[in-house]
C-alpha cells in the first residue's frame, strides 16, 4: 500500500522566506551561529530523545513525532557530532514549519515509533518523500546559514583566499577552472562561523550565486 500525502511543490525562494520569517520569531535574525537548539528545546518546547544506532536501524539521521512535540536523534550524532546534529534538528524544524499539517495526519505505534517511522517511510510515495526531504533539507541549510548573514560574512572573508585566486589567474586558469576550489576554501572557512558542516556551506554557497564575488 502507498501512502500519499500531496506535499505541495516549494521554490528555494518560498523556503528562504520562510526560515527568514521563522527565525526573525524565534531568536534574532543576525545571530551567528543560529542557536537551533535552543529554539527547538527553549522556544518551541520539543523533547529531544537520544535513540542508538537510529541511523543503522531506518537510515535517517532524525525524525519528528507527528505532533512535533518529540524529536528522535541518532545517539551517536547527538554524543559525537555537534555540526551534524545542529542539521538534523534544523531538517526537522523545516518538517515543522512546511509540513506539520501533513505529517500529523500520520500515525506511529507509541510502543514502537521507530519501527512505525520505517514503515512509513517505505509505504510512503515516491514523490512525495522526494518533495518532503527536499525541502526539509533546504530550509535547514536556509536555517542555519541565513541569506541575511551569509552574503555580508561570504565577502567580508573573501581576503583569506584572495592569494589563491590571485595564484590560479597569474598561471592563466580562468573563473569556471579555480571557482570550485576556492568555494570548498570558502566553505571551511565559513563552516566554524556558521557551526555547520562544509557541505552545507558548500551548497548555500552555491544556490546564493555567491561565486560571482570570487573573479
Amino acid at each position: 500500500m502507498t501512502t500519499r500525502l500531496d506535499v505541495p511543490y516549494l521554490t528555494y525562494d518560498a523556503i528562504a522566506k520562510e526560515a527568514a520569517d521563522f527565525l526573525s520569531a524565534h531568536t534574532d535574525p543576525n545571530q551567528v551561529p543560529v542557536p537551533v537548539d535552543e529554539i527547538v528545546d527553549l522556544a518551541l518546547k520539543i523533547h529531544i530523545v537520544p535513540v542508538p544506532d537510529l541511523q543503522r536501524q531506518i537510515d535517517v539521521d532524525g525524525f519528528s513525532s507527528p505532533d512535533f512535540t518529540t524529536m528522535y536523534v541518532d545517539e551517536f550524532v547527538y554524543r559525537n557530532r555537534e555540526y551534524r546534529f545542529r542539521f538534523t534538528l534544523a531538517h526537522e524544524l523545516g518538517h515543522f514549519v512546511l509540513h506539520r499539517e501533513i505529517l500529523s495526519q500520520v500515525e506511529l505505534d507509541p510502543s514502537r515509533v521507530v519501527a512505525s517511522w520505517k514503515e512509513f517511510l517505505h509505504e510512503l510515495d515516491d514523490d512525495d518523500h522526494s518533495k518532503l526531504e527536499f525541502q526539509g533539507y533546504s530550509f535547514g541549510g536556509l536555517l542555519l546559514v541565513p541569506r541575511n548573514t551569509l552574503k555580508p560574512i561570504f565577502i567580508n572573508n573573501l581576503k583569506q583566499i584572495s592569494p589563491m585566486i590571485e595564484k590560479a589567474k597569474s598561471h592563466g586558469l580562468s573563473m569556471d577552472q579555480y571557482e570550485d576550489s576556492a568555494i570548498d576554501r570558502m566553505a571551511v572557512i565559513l563552516s566554524n562561523i556558521f557551526q555547520a558542516s562544509v557541505g552545507v556551506l558548500t551548497r548555500r554557497i552555491k544556490y546564493d550565486g555567491l561565486s560571482r564575488y570570487l573573479e
